[in-house]
């Protein structure tokens, strides 16, 4: 079953996979860089019932002028994600603001917060690594299994020839 897989190749294998690891995240600091320059055309607004007033809800007031965070970046909830709700449509994630000068309060998309960003990757690399341990395991067991085989077969054909 696993006879196709030596050290040779487990180790070509966990080499070429650490390399697409460096590069998905060196491609994806790149884009993040690249988006962090128009992150105000990235935020948009949530129709939510937390304001009652309709110029409140569709307001782009923090595009032009200063804010106060009322609640930082939260996760929506799965009824705002299904039913796809405009601030939490990129992410998944909004904060609830105010905008300073004209005292209007809106919700706008936020980006993954950084903590849930690298709990995700140690997440990912922690299942890597397991899955590489795994592999590392099941090749040295088949690898000595055979090894077995091999010398029961040398035995036999020895024992044959004494006769």
């Amino acid at each position: 079953m696993f006879d196709f897989v030596t050290r040779r190749r487990l180790i070509f294998g966990l080499v070429a996979l650490f390399f697409v690891t460096i590069s998905v995240l060196f491609i994806a600091h790149l884009q993040s860089t690249v988006l962090g320059r128009v992150v105000t055309s990235y935020y948009s607004i949530s129709s939510s019932n937390i304001s009652t007033d309709k110029e409140q809800q569709i307001s782009t007031c923090y595009l032009t002028e200063p804010i106060d965070i009322i609640t930082y970046c939260q996760k929506c909830t799965s009824f705002e994600r299904r039913s796809k709700a405009i601030g939490c449509l990129p992410t998944g994630y909004r904060e609830f603001i105010l905008c300073s000068k004209s005292n209007i309060k809106t919700l706008r998309s936020c980006p993954i917060p950084i903590h849930i960003q690298k709990q995700n990757f140690w997440l990912f690399e922690g299942i890597i690594l397991f899955i590489g341990l795994l592999s590392i395991g099941s090749v040295q067991s088949r690898q000595k299994t055979l090894d077995k085989q091999m010398v029961e077969k040398i035995k036999k054909q020895i024992g044959e020839n004494d006769e």
